[in-house]
C-alpha cells in the first residue's frame, strides 16, 4: 500500500516462469531457501535465458482492486491536475524501463538521476506492459494520488483513477510523508517521457518482487474474520487465535461487495498466490493476487524477509477455517 539505469541490450531474452532464477523464488519457510517454484504455471509469457519473448498480438492488462486499500494513518489526497505542458519541460530526462520479475513483464518510471519512482504489476506479455505505460501517463493526468502511512511508518503514494475504481501504480516506501509526496511531484516531472528501453535482466539488488515457495502448513480454525463500518466503508480483518490481526482487506462500499471481496481473498489464499515485495531499504512486505492477477490484499513491512514469510504462513494457518462475524 511504497534505482538504476540500464541500457538496451542486443538480446531481448526473457525468463520462463518454470525456470526462475533461484534468487526470484524464496521459500515460505525462512530457514529454506534452495526452491524453485512458479507462481503461476500457467503463465505462457514467462523467461527463458535462451529464448527471445514471443510478444502476444493481444494485449493482457493487470489491473489491481477496484477498492481502496485500508490506510493505517495520515491520508493525503493530491487533487492538483496535471497537465502535459507543465510537464513537457522535463520529459527528455527520465525514462521508462520494461523488464522481466517474478514470471511477468513489468516497467518502471525512472527520473534523470537513475531514481525508480514508480513500479507497475505485473503483465503476462510485453504489449500489455507497453499498453500499461500508457494507460499510467493518461491516469497521472487524470487520476487522483493518496498518500498513506502504514504502522510501521512507511509512505508510499497510490494512483488511482479518477473515479478510484481501481489501483492503477504503487508508489515506493519512504520514510515519511514528505518524502512521498515529493516522489509525486516528480512522477507529474517525468511521466510523459517517451523513451523506452526494454531489459533482458536487472540486477539482484533491484529486484522487487519474488516468487515464493510453500510448504505445508497446519490449519486453525481458531481465527476469525471481521467485517466492519469504518469511515463509510466495508473492510474485512483476519486474526489469529490470539487477536493478532493478520490482514486488513481494501475498502468497499457495501457490506455484500466486502463478503465478495472476501472470497475473493479465501480463495487466493488457497491456492498460495503470494509474492514478496521489497523496497529499496530492502523493507519486506507480502502481495496477494487474485486469479487474474489483480493485486488484492498487501500486507504490512516487516525490517526483514524472515517477519514476511512468517506473516504469510501466519495467514495461510488461519484463513481457511476462520469463523466471520459481523460487527
Amino acid at each position: 500500500m511504497c534505482w538504476f539505469f540500464k541500457k538496451k541490450k542486443k538480446k531481448k531474452e526473457v525468463l520462463q516462469s518454470s525456470t526462475a532464477t533461484r534468487s526470484n523464488i524464496i521459500s515460505s519457510t525462512p530457514t529454506t531457501t534452495d526452491k524453485s517454484k512458479p507462481l503461476e504455471p500457467d503463465v505462457t509469457k514467462a523467461y527463458d535465458k535462451n529464448q527471445v519473448p514471443k510478444v502476444e498480438t493481444k494485449e493482457v492488462e493487470i489491473t489491481s482492486s477496484q477498492a481502496k486499500p485500508k490506510e493505517t494513518k495520515t491520508n493525503v489526497i493530491q487533487k492538483k491536475p496535471v497537465t502535459k505542458k507543465q510537464a513537457s519541460t522535463n520529459q527528455y530526462s527520465g525514462k521508462y524501463e520494461i523488464y522481466p520479475e517474478a514470471g511477468y513483464f513489468k516497467f518502471r518510471l525512472k527520473a534523470s538521476n537513475g531514481e525508480i519512482l514508480a513500479v507497475s504489476f505485473g503483465y503476462t506479455s510485453l504489449k500489455g506492459a507497453q499498453s500499461g505505460i500508457e494507460t499510467f501517463k493518461k491516469n497521472v493526468e487524470t487520476g487522483v494520488f493518496d498518500l498513506y502511512t502504514d504502522k510501521s511508518d512507511y509512505s508510499q503514494f497510490v494512483l488511482y483513477t479518477s473515479n478510484r475504481g481501481r489501483v492503477i501504480i504503487l508508489g515506493e516506501f519512504y520514510n515519511n510523508l514528505k518524502q512521498a509526496e515529493s516522489s509525486v511531484e516528480s512522477v507529474k516531472k517525468f511521466y510523459l517521457n517517451e523513451k523506452i528501453e526494454i531489459l533482458d535482466d536487472i540486477k539482484d539488488d533491484e529486484v522487487r518482487e519474488e516468487i515464493v515457495e510453500f510448504e505445508n502448513v497446519p490449519e486453525n480454525d481458531n481465527g476469525k474474520y471481521e467485517i466492519y463500518l469504518e469511515e463509510g466503508l466495508y473492510y474485512s480483518k483476519l486474526k489469529a487465535n490470539n487477536a493478532q490481526v493478520l490482514f486488513v482487506s481494501t475498502g468497499y462500499a457495501t457490506k455484500a461487495s466486502c463478503k465478495q471481496g472476501l472470497e475473493t481473498i479465501k480463495k487466493a489464499i488457497q491456492e498460495n498466490r503470494f509474492t514478496v515485495a521489497r523496497d529499496k531499504f530492502k523493507r519486506y512486505k507480502f502481495n496477494l493476487y487474485s486469479s487474474t492477477n489483480q493485486l488484492i490484499l498487501t500486507g504490512e513491512t516487516y525490517p526483514v524477509k524472515g517477519s514476511c514469510l512468517s506473516a504469510i504462513n501466519s495467514v495461510r494457518k488461519f484463513a481457511m477455517k476462520a469463523k466471520v462475524i459481523e460487527l
